[in-house]
């Protein structure tokens, strides 16, 4: 089922939630809703579930206006942060309870809702849980549960907001890559609200950065980490270092600092700023070219494989992070306190005017 979303726009009272958000998603695509609090996307899921209203636009699911379709005709299936489980009911009753309420013309029957309630029990890994009750589930059980109880009713789309947000970064991990082997096993067009960048790009066909409410970016997990088209996005998708200089016959100049300003050739004489990922950071023991910046280690913190370096530039007076790899850092044989020379690699440069509200 497809889902076009035309010019949606909210407001809560003076508050603007939405400003004419325009999406196509196709059937079966996993689409994520990222950006911080307050940046609409949860507002966004509920429009599309039919729990709130939208001031204007239209909701189109395969074509088929849902504007002013209430919630229960959508047949979409939504999964909160919060599993909203019945805790007087047995794992099995929850899953079951979408196809117990039907209207009696739709309702399967009992024996129809118990081969469909343990084909959805074995999907989730749960069978020897079913006659248990929620508040016997770890947080990823329930989790499991509420997802089966959304799968039951055989949604059109799945809505999930926030699914994992409520659960231990192990377990975030574990039902992220469960629930991409799901969607794959159901092609089931799916939306999910996220505040994490990383769960966004493990899991998403397609990410939808959103920032007080407009969207600022639609692509790829590769596409929006890679090709950043904003400041905003460029930062709020990871670490980032930024180098202030002005721009100069296609270089980004800062006192005896010249850094390659690719693509904005043309904009000369005007203040800039180059964004570059600490792994794109290159640390050096000897200058080797202008685009190189002695710097001083003030921290070194090795996490498995990669091993994260502090340091504070000489002149330019900013703190930078970079990433090496352990056999780069062994290589290296880095201490804290040495003096070295950093060169920023893969920079992707704006002008802040270009940017500014």
């Amino acid at each position: 089922m497809s889902i076009h979303i035309k010019d949606v726009s909210k407001s809560f009272g003076s508050f603007n939630a939405l400003s004419n958000i325009t999406i196509d998603i196709p059937t079966g695509e996993l689409v994520a809703l990222l950006g911080p609090s307050g940046s609409g996307k949860t507002s966004l899921l509920r429009i599309i579930a039919g729990l709130e209203e939208a001031d204007s636009g239209v909701i189109l699911f395969g074509g088929e206006d849902m504007t002013r379709i209430r919630t229960t005709e959508r047949k979409v299936g939504f999964v909160f942060q919060h599993y909203a489980l019945f805790k007087h009911m047995t794992v099995f009753d929850n899953i079951a309870y979408g196809l117990r309420v039907r209207p009696k013309k739709e309702r399967p029957s009992k024996k129809d809702i118990q081969e469909k309630v343990n084909e959805l029990l074995s999907l989730v890994k749960l069978e020897a849980l079913a006659d248990r009750y929620p508040s016997q589930l770890s947080g990823g059980q329930r989790q499991r549960v509420a997802l089966a109880r959304a799968l039951a009713v055989e949604p059109k789309v799945l809505l999930l907001d926030e699914p994992f947000g409520a659960l231990d970064a192990k377990v975030r991990k574990d039902l992220r890559r469960w629930l991409r082997r799901l969607h794959d096993d159901f092609h089931i067009t799916s939306i999910f609200v996220t505040h994490d960048q990383e769960e966004a790009l493990d899991v998403a066909d397609r990410i939808v950065v959103m920032n007080e409410g407009r969207i600022e970016q639609i692509g790829s997990p590769e596409e929006v980490y890679d090709h950043p088209n904003s400041p905003f996005v460029y930062d709020f998708l990871g670490n980032v270092n930024l180098f202030h200089g002005r721009l100069e016959n296609g270089k980004l100049l800062n006192g005896q600092v010249e850094l390659d300003a690719p693509g904005i050739d043309s904009a000369e004489n005007r203040p800039a700023v180059a964004y570059v990922r600490p792994h794109d950071v290159m640390i050096e023991r000897e200058s080797t070219a202008k685009d190189a910046v002695q710097a001083k280690i003030v921290h070194i913190h090795v996490v498995g494989r990669t091993v994260h370096i502090e340091l504070k530039t000489q002149g330019l007076e900013q703190f930078l992070e970079a990433e090496l790899t352990k056999e780069r850092y062994g290589e290296l044989g880095l201490k804290v306190g040495e003096d070295v020379f950093v060169r920023p690699n893969q920079l992707k440069v704006f002008i802040p005017e270009d940017y500014s509200i």
